[in-house]
């Protein structure tokens, strides 16, 4: 079936989503990239402050657990006009969403009218704790006793939240999924100093995770890529004037099977989209 050009980007708390919308919105201001910006927007709440705040070279904030704030932003590709819905929310909603496994309205809403899922997951985050879908018990990391028996993994948390918003959506699982189309983006890709793919990253990261969108997704309908938005950390008084100096929107790439280094942020949404 066709599907729509409205987009939901999903991420936890600290995913990098966020500072991936002001760098895009950036990159469309300053007309650099393949996605046009076609008229003043006519909300940028979500992202603005950080937006400004890369804009002096300062590291972006989280969104407020409560936020629930949408940024629409006209736009051409391929020479038609369409509006990027993306909803701005704190990241702890998407946890709550696994931990209570529930969910209100405004989530189901959001799964059922957005073909196009762009998955945020940060992989210099993962927590390495026992998982045996990568290790066997006699490998076990002494570091590792301590976790306790009833919290579950990373990979295990994707899959249910993936599951959640399926529900939500009305989607079922016995026939490969065709529609809502997939992206995966792995973000903060300049933590992992790796030659790695994206996919060799998330195969490595989230074993299980990757099997279950692989069985449960048709071929054609989902992606991975890397995303580093920001390039490197603001953290000194020297990566700050480098950011200053040359201009935010000049930094950031994202790893494509075509570009291992592509400066064109806006690609990102080419690829949800052709999907």
């Amino acid at each position: 079936m066709a599907a729509n050009n409205e987009i939901l980007i999903i991420g936890p708390p600290s995913s990098g989503k966020t500072t991936f919308l002001a760098q895009l919105y950036g990159r469309l201001m300053d007309k650099k990239g393949k996605l046009q910006l076609a008229s003043a927007p006519e909300n940028i709440d979500g992202i603005k402050n950080a937006y400004d705040r890369l804009a002096v070279g300062e590291e972006t904030e989280p969104t407020a657990s409560t936020d629930n704030l949408e940024v629409k932003i006209p736009v051409i590709y391929g020479g038609q006009d369409f509006v990027l819905h993306c909803k701005d929310y704190g990241g702890e909603q998407v946890r709550d969403l696994v931990a209570l496994m529930e969910y209100d309205k405004t989530w189901i809403v959001r799964a059922k009218t957005n073909d196009r899922w762009i998955l945020f997951i940060r992989p210099s985050e993962i927590e390495h704790r026992f998982d045996l879908s990568k290790k066997g018990h006699a490998t076990k990391d002494p570091k590792e006793r301590n976790a306790t028996i009833s919290s579950t993994s990373d990979q295990s948390q994707f899959i249910e939240l993936v599951q959640v918003l399926l529900h939500a959506r009305g989607t079922g699982m016995k026939n490969p999924i065709d529609t809502p189309r997939l992206l995966i983006a792995l973000t903060c890709w300049d933590e992992l100093s790796t030659d790695s793919t994206p996919e060799e990253i998330l195969r490595q990261k989230l074993p299980l995770f990757a099997h279950f969108i692989a069985a449960n997704w048709l071929a054609g309908g989902f992606k991975i890529i890397g995303v580093s938005a920001q390039e490197f950390p603001l953290k000194t008084d020297e990566a700050r004037d480098k950011y200053l100096d040359e201009m935010p929107q000049n930094f950031g790439y994202l790893v494509l099977d075509d570009n291992p280094k592509e400066k064109d942020l806006t690609r990102l949404i080419e690829e949800v989209l052709s999907l």
